[in-house]
């Protein structure tokens, strides 16, 4: 097999790989739960510099919190600028500044200030607006991928015209097994990523549904103590 065979076939894996990546990244910062990545991006300007947000904070999330990012910045005096940075890039995340006490190592407790970020619920509309957005990301990479595929298939077609029709057989199998390899990632990418989403909605709506019941509940309680109160006035009248 041609050593030109084998780069376009390496090639197209390596392509595909990246438009899968990219889609991968892009539906990772429609956050329904919390992601790292999201705040890639986010560039945090400080005295005229613009900084990468890991160069001036460390960021990390609890165990026991799916939904919200803790950003600790390096300098107090920068967490005005890395609050701002992140709403101009994720305006639907919800900030928080508060501080914890820790222990340098002297015995003495010092305050640790840190921006919370935590990510907005899936209502009605955000639901409508995430599964857009990732129907967007994923078509595109889906026509990204097609493309590629029948610009190396024609390549290889060119390379291979002088080849048995034994090896270019063999040459396809690959193409199709690469091909396949790549689409299956990218609906799996795609098909987790619906489910989160549905899954925030459904909780968002479970939310909603206890809310009106414990507003029922209490309305109940406040017909029944206006009905008893107006009962018992109505007894000390006829007394």
């Amino acid at each position: 097999m041609k050593r030109a065979i084998i780069n376009q076939l390496n090639q197209l894996s390596d392509r595909q790989q990246g438009y899968v990546a990219g889609m991968h990244i892009r539906l990772m910062s429609l956050c329904v739960k919390a992601e790292v990545v999201s705040l890639i991006p986010v560039e945090v300007i400080i005295d005229g510099e613009v900084n990468r947000l890991e160069d001036v904070a460390n960021v990390g999330q609890k165990e026991d919190d799916e939904y919200s990012l803790y950003i600790f910045p390096k300098y107090d005096d920068d967490m005005r600028a890395i609050a701002q940075s992140v709403a101009m890039r994720h305006p639907e995340f919800k900030q928080e500044v508060d501080s914890q006490k820790v222990d340098p190592g002297d015995g003495s407790e010092q305050d640790l200030k840190f921006l919370k970020v935590t990510m907005p619920e899936v209502d009605d509309n955000r639901y409508d607006a995430l599964k857009q957005a990732t129907d967007v990301f994923y078509q595109k990479c889906k026509a990204d991928m097609k493309a590629a595929q029948t610009e190396v298939s024609a390549q290889i077609a060119i390379l291979g015209a002088d080849e048995s029709p034994l090896l270019m057989d063999d040459v396809k199998k690959n193409m199709d097994q690469i091909n396949d390899m790549w689409d299956q990632q990218r609906e799996k990418i795609h098909e987790d990523k619906l489910k989160e989403i549905e899954e925030g909605h459904n909780k968002w709506m479970a939310g909603q549904t206890a809310k009106q019941e414990k507003e029922k509940e209490q309305q109940d309680a406040n017909d029944n103590s206006v009905a008893t109160s107006m009962r018992m006035s109505s007894e000390d009248d006829k007394e």
